[in-house]
């Protein structure tokens, strides 16, 4: 796909449905922004990070693409992801990628609590780095629900990709339910990684990550 980096494919194959409003948050150069503003899969697209000069250059780049092309609207945005404001009326998704999952968590929360109304046609698509069993506790804790989820390998490390809403109908799981391929050989390699990690952190908390550990023993369960 053009303009679209390979970590940014799974995100991309996701938006599926025409949207109002997308907003490619923490966007860095904007590369998912750009692929969809040619697919034309939304009205409008936010590109919103909260470096200044990331986003003056993003901006430039930006006019240089749509020249003698016809484009959906666009808006580079300088600001606190945290802080965005979303319309009450649009049917729209919050892309957020590429960040810790604690920062991930904290932004959604954030964005939640500011944005009460629009809620019913909002959904998000992450893709945080790390922390994942602490970022779906969150999730569910927001009454958020499983749209769509999947493990995807990058440069040899591992992601997860969640489309999360609070119209969903499946419940969304801290270990994940959906995303897990017991015969796919990454899958497996991916869960042993997870293994390794939280038995690392046992003597910080034996009691709570032996829960985690024996919850992600039974991923393939499912």
């Amino acid at each position: 796909v053009t303009g679209v980096q390979t970590c940014a494919l799974p995100i991309y194959s996701l938006i599926t449905e025409p949207y109002d409003i997308v907003w490619d948050c923490c966007c860095d150069h904007g590369f998912l922004g750009m692929a969809l503003l040619e697919r034309g899969i939304a009205k409008h697209i936010n590109f919103v990070d909260i470096i200044p000069t990331l986003m003056e250059a993003l901006e430039q780049s930006l006019q240089q693409f749509e020249q003698g092309k016809s484009l959906p609207s666009w808006q580079v945005r300088c600001e606190d992801v945290a802080q965005i404001k979303l319309p009450t009326a649009a049917k729209q998704v919050v892309v957020i990628a590429g960040v810790g999952g604690d920062l991930c968590l904290k932004l959604i929360e954030q964005i939640i609590a500011n944005n009460p109304q629009s809620l019913h046609q909002l959904s998000f698509i992450i893709c945080p780095i790390q922390h994942l069993y602490k970022v779906r506790a969150g999730l569910k804790a927001c009454n958020l629900k499983l749209e769509n989820e999947q493990i995807i390998v990058e440069n040899k490390r591992f992601y997860e990709v969640l489309h999360v809403s609070v119209n969903a109908s499946q419940t969304l799981t801290q270990t994940g339910a959906q995303m897990w391929d017991k015969h796919n050989p990454q899958h497996h390699q991916y869960q042993q990684q997870l293994l390794n990690h939280y038995t690392r952190m046992l003597n910080k908390d034996r009691l709570y990550y032996q829960k985690v550990i024996t919850e992600y023993q039974r991923v393939f369960e499912c």
